[in-house]
C-alpha cells in the first residue's frame, strides 16, 4: 500500500467538550500515520475549542479552524476548503476508529480504483455497550449501475447501502474539488443531501468487509435536542435536493422514487411531532397553528401516497388531509409519550 496518500480528516465540533478527547485520540493513534487531522470548531459555547487547540499544539498533524455555528455541513465544507488530502474523511466527535481504519480503506481505494469506499460499523449505547453492528461482504458497484436502479442503496438495512451518514465512507478529495460538491446549509441531513450529490459523480463504489466505525446512538431526549426548530426548512430542503439529483437518475426507477416520497412524508411527520418537545413552549391551539402554517404550500399533501408509507404515517397524512386535526393532534402525540415511555425504560 502506498503511504504516500495523504488522507484530510474533517471533524465539525459543537460543544463536545466532554467526549472530544477520547474520540480524537482514536484519530490520532491511527497505524496509517499520512493524514492531516482537522478540527472545525462550530461555535461551541463550553471548552471545546481549548481541548482542540491543545490537542494542536502536541500533534503536528492537527489544525483547528474556529467558526460560528452554523451547522456540522457549514464546518465541513470550511474543513474542505483547506485541505489537501488525496481523500477526505468525515467522522463524528463523539464515535470512535478502529486503529486500522484509515489503513484499510486507503488500501481498499487505491487497489480497486474506487472513488467511494463504505465499511462497516457497529452502534453502541450512552453507556458503550454493543447494540448492533452493520457488516458488508466485499463488493464492488459501478457508480452508472447504481443511479440505474437506486433502491438498494437508498434505505436498505440488509443490503448494500450507500445513503446515510458520511462517517463509514471515503471520498475521492479530487472529485470532491474537481465538481464543486459541498454540503448544502440544512441544519439536518445535510450528510445525505452531500452524499447524493457525490453519487452524481461517483464512478465506482467499494464495499469492504471490515467494522471499522462504533457509532453511539442517542436516546429520544438527546436527540430531540439534536433537532432544530426549524426542522421543517431541513425536510424541504432534502426533498428540493432529491428532486435534482436522485429523483432525475432513472425516470422509471419506480421504486426508489416511492422511497423518496415515503422519506419526504415521513420526515415531515416527523418536524410535525417534534413540535411536543418542550423547548417550542407549545399549548395545543398554537401547536395546531404552527402545523398548519408549517404545512402551507408543501407538497405533502399532494403527491401520490407511496405504497410502501407506512401505516402510521398513512393515517396522520390522511386525517391531516380531510383537516381532521384533532384526531391528527392526539395519535401523533400518543406516539410520542409511548416512544418516550419505552425509551426511558430501556436506559
Amino acid at each position: 500500500m502506498d503511504t504516500d496518500i495523504l488522507v484530510s480528516i474533517i471533524v465539525p465540533i459543537y460543544n463536545m467538550g466532554d467526549k472530544i478527547e477520547k474520540s480524537i485520540e482514536t484519530i490520532i493513534h491511527q497505524d496509517y500515520q499520512n493524514t492531516e487531522i482537522i478540527l472545525i470548531d462550530d461555535g461551541s459555547t463550553d471548552d471545546t475549542l481549548e481541548k482542540c487547540n491543545r490537542i494542536c499544539q502536541e500533534n503536528k498533524n492537527v489544525a483547528v479552524i474556529h467558526t460560528e455555528n452554523c451547522g456540522a455541513g457549514s464546518a465541513r465544507n470550511k474543513g474542505i476548503d483547506v485541505s489537501k488530502g488525496r481523500y477526505l474523511y468525515f467522522p463524528d466527535a463523539d464515535d470512535m476508529l478502529e486503529k486500522n481504519a484509515i489503513s484499510s480503506v486507503v488500501k481498499a481505494a487505491a487497489e480497486s480504483g474506487a472513488d467511494l469506499v463504505v465499511f462497516g460499523y457497529k452502534c453502541i449505547d450512552q453507556n458503550g455497550r454493543f447494540v448492533k453492528e452493520k457488516r458488508y461482504k466485499d463488493r464492488i458497484v459501478y457508480g452508472k449501475e447504481a443511479r440505474s436502479d437506486y433502491s438498494d442503496y437508498y434505505l436498505s438495512e440488509e443490503g448494500y447501502r450507500i445513503q446515510g451518514a458520511p462517517w463509514n465512507k471515503l471520498f475521492d478529495g479530487k472529485k470532491i474539488r474537481d465538481n464543486h460538491i459541498s454540503f448544502p446549509p440544512l441544519r439536518r441531513h445535510q450528510d445525505e443531501a452531500f452524499i447524493a450529490r457525490y453519487m452524481c459523480y461517483s464512478e465506482k463504489v467499494i464495499f469492504i468487509d471490515d467494522v471499522l466505525y462504533s457509532y453511539k446512538l442517542n436516546m429520544q431526549r438527546n436527540e430531540w435536542e439534536k433537532y432544530p426548530t426549524d426542522y421543517f426548512n431541513a425536510v424541504n430542503g432534502l426533498f428540493d435536493e432529491r428532486k435534482k439529483n436522485i429523483l432525475i437518475w432513472n425516470k422509471d426507477d419506480y421504486c426508489t422514487h416511492e422511497m423518496v416520497y415515503s422519506e419526504y412524508i415521513y420526515f415531515t411527520i416527523k418536524a410535525l411531532e417534534l413540535s411536543f418537545c418542550p423547548k417550542f413552549k407549545f399549548n395545543y391551539k398554537s401547536r395546531i397553528k404552527w402545523m398548519q402554517k408549517q404545512l402551507e404550500g408543501a407538497e405533502f399533501k399532494t403527491i401520490t401516497c407511496p405504497n410502501s408509507l407506512h401505516k402510521y404515517q398513512r393515517i396522520v397524512r390522511w386525517l391531516i388531509i380531510h383537516n381532521i386535526w384533532r384526531l391528527a393532534y392526539g395519535i401523533m402525540g400518543l406516539k410520542v409519550i409511548i416512544q418516550g415511555f419505552i425509551v426511558s425504560r430501556n436506559v
